[in-house]
């Protein structure tokens, strides 16, 4: 698995599937991009361990659902798709830092403190 799968997979769904907010509607019928990530998997365990993969190694629920939910103002795409796929692809350019670089980052500012 790669951004690049990450990226296409989000791509190819409908816009009108998204929600904010939550991760999941109560119908189902909505989802957020960690409820599409999960989707992602072919079962529980896949879905769990794509989850997981990709927040160590891309980016973790406190960067990613602001931009899902429109609270991001360098994202302000008409829907939480299109922000959350512009996200993606700054992630996999390096115009937005990684879980590791944000890591990084913080613990350099920290111990300049």
């Amino acid at each position: 698995m790669t951004i690049d799968d990450v990226i296409d997979y989000m791509e190819a769904t409908d816009a009108e599937s998204w929600c904010v907010d939550v991760v999941r509607t109560e119908d189902g019928a909505g989802n957020c991009f960690f409820g599409h990530l999960f989707g992602m998997g072919r079962d529980q365990q896949e879905s769990n361990l794509l989850w997981e993969w990709f927040e160590e190694c891309w980016s973790t629920t406190y960067a990613v659902y602001p931009v899902n939910d429109g609270k991001n103002p360098e994202y302000q795409q008409p829907n939480p798709r299109d922000r959350v796929v512009a996200y993606l692809r700054a992630l996999r350019d390096g115009d937005e830092l990684t879980t590791p670089e944000s890591m990084e980052r913080d613990y350099l500012a920290s111990i300049a403190a």
